[in-house]
């Protein structure tokens, strides 16, 4: 029985998370050029977050920005995972580097990117959002993740939890193992969320 409740609890929860992003993207949002940022970590200077990062980012014409941990993983992977292991599941954040160059106040819409670890986000982006929350509140947000398999899991959840005054575009995963032979994929989920719009050059 407590499982059953559990479970409908969990249902519950995902179906409230669904409802909030679906009802803010009945359309893609239209956005002036220029006034887009897409931020992201990645776990390595190769990884499959940072190509879905600058693919987003070179689509939308958007400037790109990263996400950096003051102590950086190991670049062993299943060091890493040992390392993260204890800090994904107690959602506990992980200082990070200042990102230079962003002032939030220049962008309308912004696209977060992160791995799925232990099946949320990574810290760095979890103390990147707390660290921002303020600024955040009532600018559009969407968030892309890549995984190995896992798919989306919890990160829409944990997303969600922690901007309840942000306006909320659905999230999207990409399996990490095929997204460099499937840009295409990566361009479809920006078209389908998001619209720029041209302005005069005077106007920007």
């Amino acid at each position: 029985m407590k499982k059953l409740i559990a479970g409908a609890l969990m249902a519950a929860g995902f179906l409230a998370g669904y409802t909030r992003t679906e009802a803010a993207a009945a359309e893609p949002v239209t956005v002036d050029r220029g006034r887009t940022a897409v931020i992201y970590f990645s776990w390595s200077p190769d990884g499959n977050t940072r190509f879905a990062a600058e693919t987003i980012a070179a689509k939308l014409g958007a400037k790109l920005f990263e996400i950096r941990a003051q102590k950086p993983y190991s670049s062993h992977y299943r060091t890493c995972c040992d390392e993260a292991k204890g800090e994904c599941l107690g959602k506990r954040e992980r200082p990070i580097l200042p990102v230079e160059g962003l002032e939030l106040a220049q962008y309308d819409v912004i696209l977060v990117g992160t791995p799925n670890w232990w099946g949320t986000m990574a810290p760095p982006v979890r103390t990147w959002i707390r660290q921002n929350a303020p600024e955040l509140k009532g600018k559009t947000l969407c968030l892309f993740q890549t995984n190995g398999g896992g798919g989306m899991q919890n990160v829409e959840r944990d997303f969600a939890e922690l901007l309840p005054e942000a306006k909320l575009l659905p999230a999207q995963a990409f399996y990490g193992s095929s997204i460099r032979s499937n840009a295409a994929e990566v361009e479809k989920f920006v078209a389908d969320r998001i619209r720029v719009r041209e302005v005069p050059e005077q106007k920007r």
